[in-house]
């Protein structure tokens, strides 16, 4: 079966580097911690991994300042 070349302008084009980012993205997601991340994809440091999708773990930050939080006013009760 031949290709249709309107199927493929719909389809948008990945890179290696596209499909890495996407891996990473759904890696930190599910919750993976930055050392792990950083072995995955290979960097030098996991301040490297940071530096690159930090915005990502803005969420995380959250969590983690909310859980601080609860700790501190349940030892206050």
């Amino acid at each position: 079966m031949g290709k249709s070349q309107a199927a493929d302008a719909a389809f948008p084009s990945l890179t290696l580097h596209d499909l890495r980012h996407t891996a990473a993205s759904l890696t930190i997601s599910a919750g993976a911690n930055v050392k792990a991340i950083q072995r995955m994809l290979g960097h030098a440091s996991a301040a490297m991994t940071l530096d690159t999708y930090a915005d990502l773990f803005d969420d995380d930050l959250d969590l983690v300042a909310n859980a601080r939080d609860d700790d501190r006013a349940l030892s206050i009760d």
